[in-house]
């Protein structure tokens, strides 16, 4: 995943559900070629999983889907390795994050405010005692719930991407 195709590809088919590699290299501006490698290694990791056969005339055409919409940032942490590839998979959905939003910014459809906002930056740094975090990660909690529900009820509705980096900074104040 610290690959960049390789979570535009999971981005792109957590957004549409579902795809074959045509529509996906028409989706994400790239040859339909250089998918494959990515969606083998994605399938090989069990992140994508083929759902169903579509016939073309010529040959069946395999439609992806994404094993699961939520992955899990516990079970990397339990290892050094797992750390590092963390850091290199956060660092890559943030980048791909920006370029999302440099891309949606630019379209008419963009609303940066009121109730149907569709993007929006917010860079925050703050202190939080253990009290306030328990309350942000219950919010990040719920952010999740909603994205899940909303996702699996709105088939008709407007993609979004939302991504949330929490990082705790190094204390620069002095004693």
């Amino acid at each position: 995943m610290a690959s960049s195709p390789r979570l535009a590809i999971l981005q792109r088919l957590d957004i549409d559900g579902h795809a074959t590699v045509r529509e996906l290299g028409e989706r994400l501006g790239r040859p339909v070629t250089a998918l494959y490698h990515h969606l083998e290694r994605l399938e090989e990791a069990g992140l994508v999983q083929v759902v169903e056969r579509r016939s073309t005339g010529r040959r069946p055409e395999a439609v992806y889907a994404v094993v699961s919409r939520q992955l899990s940032s516990a079970a990397a942490l339990r290892t050094p390795g797992g750390r590092r590839n963390l850091i290199k998979v956060a660092s890559s959905a943030v980048g791909a994050s920006l370029r999302a939003f440099s891309a949606a910014a630019t379209q008419a459809a963009a609303r940066f405010d009121g109730s149907q906002r569709n993007c929006a930056v917010r860079h925050l740094s703050f202190r939080a005692d253990a009290a306030q975090l328990a309350r942000i990660n219950a919010l990040i909690g719920e952010l999740e719930q909603a994205s899940l529900q909303a996702g699996d009820e709105a088939e008709d509705g407007q993609p979004l991407l939302l991504t949330v980096v929490l990082a705790s900074v190094t204390d620069k104040r002095k004693d």
